[in-house]
């Protein structure tokens, strides 16, 4: 089960606004019981006992007077005031980190208010038990429980039994409030920042005209929290620009635009806190300002804030809001940016102060979720300043309190992670190791959960997630014996399953689900099959897997080859092999240069294949399946050279994600026929021109021509509704589309343009080709001949990796890059001719494709002087999944 902590510490601030919304939409309404008095009978009294230990922060304890208060009511007893009671213990569970319990009580409230005929009380349930759902990161049943559209999204077009409708018809504006602003925040931290910003403006209006002034803060803070999300987006791209030796101005010029709106929402919400002596509303605005100071390193304006964070603390009472507060307020001091960075000296003492005070208040409240962090970033101050035996003892405790109840176990791979850290900086490899691996198990039980709860941790993954897998990728391969480390003539015997290789394998596999679903969300569940890996390697005759691992100083390589032990090959200097990634996929993509020069291509090929030739020609390879990390999937392994010929004129090529991604076996129906749809028109979609494709009636009509029977739509008949009804109709082993894609950082922006200038998402493309008839057979490939993938961006090409995935395929071809069209063309229409050779894969149909492209249709296999040895030419076109 998740919890209100599922995302790691530096998402605090959108964890405090949720509780802040909570309490300030409903603080004050339930607890008072109406109807009850103090005089009346001791169940009153012990409610209103729980309602004062519940203001004083002792929730438990009102928990426990408002449970025997409900086993000691009279038979009698109002279903209102019961009902009541029930709300308040909801309440009283989400402030203790139980939303499983919170959930049940809000349930038996609006069954109670329903019985009772009290609709307009079972919309704003609703609404708050949507907050719960919130915190458990499950944003769709929070949406459908606020407004669940009938087909979409849209206020006006919900099912009458969402709390919003219920409002409309209630006319209760309070309700109405309530539920944009909880709907506002669920699209908000679900990523879909447009539907976000219109709902809280939607309830922010309605709040100032209704006079719900205690609604204003948080809605300005929900607003000034999607700016800054959006400002940190552009800060990241502009970094990824500039490590690729790009101009990131645009990029700055965006992200502080955004930062500029941001800092004016937060401040108009501290404003109206401040004119309301509304010191929880101050409280949480404050922790949002403070992230913006620090990047503009605005010392004043950071001192004022910490000392103003400090001086509210000892004003609110002990809460789980003041907890996290102060926890925020000790890791203010680690340098910006980094999940785990150390403090300095001087700012060890303020920093330890607050973390301390965070675990008191944690401790005195029996919140175990704010205490495991509390004490784990005690632990990690502990690490910072090598007391490691001081550092373990706070972490082991963090272990113990993530590990009280199911709702706080998702935090416990933090823990394990630094202790695994500590063991390392000590020199016990063997207990690093082991902690590692609990680490990962822990992420690994809970993958789905985490990185789809949230857009946080989707953009914290690789400060927070991805360095867990890598450092145990590290220290399993530093446990590879010698003779594995490089090819040699004398093979040693083949290791056992086990080994320290073939355990680094196997993390890396997960690291690619992990980076996959990090980057889909949750538009886009994985289910790998273990089975597949071995299947894979077992049957696969003549195909060895090439797997790397990009590390901070070198990089690692591991082959999988038929009948040998698996090797491994060090590349090392990092930065110099990213450095040398970037010019030659630059170089791949000059259309002006001739003729080539193979300089970088043979220099990349000397370190990346040379090492294993030996080892492959001994096996008979005739095929190279690539697992590449990051930098590494920017380019075409196709286009590396050994000095004489291509890597492609010497082995058929596919890349593929995560082996346990692939099906695998291979499909092959015997009449091979395409649905194939093109744009050849120049179309302007939001404001982008795509140019004119003129080459791709041709590329139709060479598929045609090797695929008889195929079914055509071209331009204006290539629409998004004719995409769907033919996909839902009929069964096609093969999608061709001759159209204008992208590959995006931003997976909901990956997508292709219809020949009527309409986007499709290889979201909506995966429910075409799965919804309607979902006893249909699965797509054996999908095409995508003219999409490119944004340059040096590592994220940007997880959406090529995935998308046989995303499109719901076995297997996909798509280009890097804008490619020239009519070589394009003629490659598609070879790839297709050959792909009817039953004694042809996949792999080996487009390996002989690309090489009549470069060698010329018409030129010998030592004709060099034809243009199509360009790699610009022919190499985009990359084979993703199943190659078989």
């Amino acid at each position: 089960m998740l919890s209100l902590m599922r995302r790691p510490l530096r998402s605090l601030l959108s964890i405090l606004f949720l509780a802040s919304l909570t309490l300030t939409l409903w603080g004050g309404h339930g607890l008072l019981l109406g109807g009850i008095s103090a005089e009346a009978v001791t169940p009153a009294q012990l409610v209103q006992e729980g309602v004062t230990l519940y203001q004083a922060g002792d929730y438990q304890s009102a928990v426990d007077r408002w449970q025997t208060a409900l086993q000691t009511f009279p038979t009698d007893t109002e279903v209102a005031d019961r009902t009541l009671v029930y709300e308040n213990l909801a309440r009283a569970y989400q402030q203790l980190g139980q939303p499983s319990a919170a959930l049940e009580a809000w349930a038996t409230a609006i069954d109670l208010h329903r019985r009772g005929g009290n609709t307009m009380q079972v919309g704003r349930s609703l609404t708050e038990q949507a907050q719960v759902h919130l915190s458990l990161g499950q944003h769709r049943r929070a949406i459908a429980l606020l407004c669940l559209p009938k087909a979409e999204i849209s206020v006006d077009d919900c099912e009458p039994s969402s709390a919003l409708p219920i409002a409309l018809a209630a006319k209760d504006t309070l309700g109405q409030a309530a539920a944009l602003g909880s709907l506002g925040e669920a699209y908000r931290l679900q990523g879909d920042y447009a539907e976000a910003q219109a709902f809280l403006e939607q309830g922010l209006a309605l709040t100032q005209a209704a006079g719900y002034s205690q609604f204003e803060v948080p809605m300005q803070n929900s607003l000034g929290s999607i700016s800054s999300r959006q400002a940190q987006v552009e800060f990241r791209r502009a970094e990824g620009v500039r490590d690729i030796g790009l101009d990131d101005k645009v990029f700055v010029e965006e992200a502080q635009g955004y930062e500029a709106t941001a800092q004016q929402q937060f401040e108009q919400a501290l404003e109206i806190a401040q004119r309301q002596s509304n010191l929880s509303g101050e409280f949480q605005t404050r922790l949002n300002l403070l992230p913006l100071y620090r990047r503009q390193e605005n010392t004043a304006a950071i001192s004022a804030t910490r000392d103003r964070l400090g001086a509210l603390i000892d004003q609110l009472p002990p809460s789980r809001e003041a907890s996290y507060g102060a926890i925020a307020l000790g890791r203010s001091y680690q340098p910006l940016g980094k999940a785990f960075g150390c403090v300095s000296s001087d700012s060890e003492t303020e920093s330890q102060k607050w973390l301390k005070r965070g675990a008191a208040i944690a401790t005195q409240i029996n919140d175990q979720r704010a205490e495991s962090f509390a004490l784990g970033e005690l632990g990690h101050l502990a690490e910072c300043q090598s007391d490691f035996g001081q550092a373990l003892s706070l972490t082991q405790q963090a272990q113990i309190a993530a590990t009280q109840d199911l709702d706080s176990a998702d935090s416990l791979y933090l823990w394990q992670w630094q202790a695994g850290r500590i063991y390392r900086q000590q020199g016990q490899s063997d207990r690093a190791l082991a902690t590692y691996n609990q680490a990962v198990a822990t992420l690994d039980s809970i993958r789905t959960e985490i990185l789809t709860a949230n857009q946080d941790v989707q953009f914290d993954f690789r400060d927070t997630v991805d360095p867990i897998y890598r450092e145990l990728i590290e220290l399993q391969l530093a446990g590879v014996p010698d003779s594995q480390r490089v090819a040699t003539k004398q093979l040693p015997e083949q290791p056992e399953a086990s080994s320290p290789l073939e355990a680094a394998l196997v993390t890396a596999d997960a690291l690619r689900l992990a980076e996959l679903q990090n980057y889909f969300g949750n538009d886009c569940i994985l289910s790998p099959v273990v089975q597949a890996r071995v299947d894979l390697l077992a049957e696969s005759t003549g195909t060895a897997v090439i797997s790397s691992v990009i590390f901070p100083d070198r990089t690692a390589l591991i082959a999988n080859i038929p009948d040998q032990p698996s090797r491994l090959v060090w590349i090392d200097n990092t930065q110099q092999l990213q450095t040398t990634i970037i010019e030659f996929r630059k170089g791949l993509e000059d259309r002006a240069t001739e003729p080539y020069d193979t300089t970088l291509a043979e220099q990349l090929y000397a370190q990346i294949i040379a090492p294993l030739e030996a080892n492959l020609q001994s096996a008979g390879i005739n095929t190279l399946v690539f697992i590449h990390d990051g930098f590494l999937r920017s380019v075409p392994m196709a286009t590396l050279h050994d000095g004489s010929q291509f890597l492609i004129e010497k082995y058929a090529i596919a890349t593929t994600p995560a082996l346990t991604l692939t099906a695998p076996t291979g499909l092959r129906p015997e009449n091979l026929q395409a649905l194939v749809l093109g744009s050849s028109q120049r179309l302007v979609v939001d404001e982008t021109t795509f140019r004119a494709l003129p080459s791709v009636p041709d590329e139709i009509k060479l598929v045609v021509e090797a695929l008889p029977g195929s079914q055509v739509f071209l331009d204006a008949e290539f629409s998004q509704r004719q995409l769907q009804q033919a996909l839902q109709t009929s069964d096609y082993p093969i999608l061709h589309l001759a159209t204008h894609g992208l590959f995006s950082p931003d997976p909901k922006d990956n997508f292709i343009i219809t020949g009527q200038g309409e986007k499709v998402t290889f979201g909506q493309l995966e429910s075409f080709i799965r919804v309607g008839n979902p006893n249909k057979q699965q797509i054996d490939l999908v095409m995508l001949t003219a999409c490119e993938t944004a340059i040096g961006d590592n994220r940007a090409t997880l959406g090529l990796a995935g998308v046989a995935i995303r499109a719901g395929a076995r297997s996909a071809i798509a280009s890097l890059w804008q490619a020239d069209d009519q070589t394009t063309a003629q490659i598609t229409g070879d790839f297709y001719r050959f792909l009817r050779d039953p004694t042809l894969n996949k792999a080996q149909a487009l390996q002989q494709a690309q090489i009549q492209a470069i060698r010329g249709r018409s030129g010998g296999e030592n004709d060099k002087s034809n243009e199509g040895t360009i790699p610009s030419k022919w190499a985009p076109l990359v084979l993703v999944g199943n190659w078989l």
